[in-house]
């Protein structure tokens, strides 16, 4: 980790600069490991106002999208509950066979069992 460089030689200034930097790329629990351990909290409280920003904004849209997804979904539901039955096309009105055909596939099944003499 290149900036503990910075906060090992006491150059506080460059460690909250490689913040703003490096935003993508340092995971957030390092930072607030690094902060508490080298009391760099007021270095580092910008960095996580950012990172509590950006945070707030995704569960913000998460949840709107969560809502939107929510109301289609009951009103589609509603949609189909009004179709009868008979417009899903759900019900099989003819069997296996056609209209020549005796069997479902044309070949009479094999008689299994005792039969008499």
């Amino acid at each position: 980790m290149e900036f503990l460089q910075f906060v090992d030689i006491g150059n506080r200034e460059c460690y909250a600069a490689m913040l703003y930097a490096c935003y993508d790329l340092i995971p957030v629990h390092t930072v607030m490991e690094i902060s508490w351990r080298y009391g760099l909290t007021d270095y580092t409280m910008p960095f996580m106002i950012n990172v509590m920003r950006e945070q707030s904004m995704k569960i913000a849209t998460l949840e709107r999208d969560n809502e939107e997804r929510s109301a289609r979904e009951a009103s589609q539901q509603k949609i189909e509950d009004d179709i009868p039955i008979l417009g899903k096309g759900l019900m099989i009105t003819a069997g296996p066979g056609g209209v020549g055909q005796p069997y479902g596939n044309g070949i009479a099944p094999q008689a299994t069992g005792f039969m008499g003499f």
